[in-house]
């Protein structure tokens, strides 16, 4: 192997993530997300990813991330990301978005409107 091969990989932290995957022909399916990168992560799967897939990612308060399958085993999957990701936004739970401040939608949880 050459220097030029020698593309340094990103440090990968050890996640409890949930993502839902979405792979061509299949249900959307949560996956746990076991590391995680700037660049890529290790998740689980159940034998619907395939080398050179490319699947569309839900990941905290990530949507729609385009990733690229690199290598699988029979229970866990390598991706790379399209783009680089914020990991704080990666890591957020569902549903903590943008909160609205105007409008209906700002008093939606208020306890006199329910």
């Amino acid at each position: 192997m050459d220097e030029n091969d020698k593309a340094e990989r990103e440090k990968r932290s050890a996640v409890i993530v949930r993502a839902v995957v979405t792979t061509p022909g299949h249900d959307d399916a949560e996956r746990r997300v076991r590391n995680l990168s700037r660049s890529g992560a290790c998740i689980d799967h159940g034998g619907e990813l395939a080398t050179g897939m490319t699947v569309l990612l839900q990941m905290g308060t990530i949507v729609g991330l385009p990733a690229s399958v690199m290598w699988v085993t029979d229970t866990l999957a390598g991706l790379q990301f399209a783009e680089r990701i914020d990991l704080e936004e990666a890591r957020k739970p569902r549903g903590t978005g943008a909160v609205p401040k105007a409008g209906w939608m700002a008093d939606i949880q208020h306890a006199y409107r329910r």
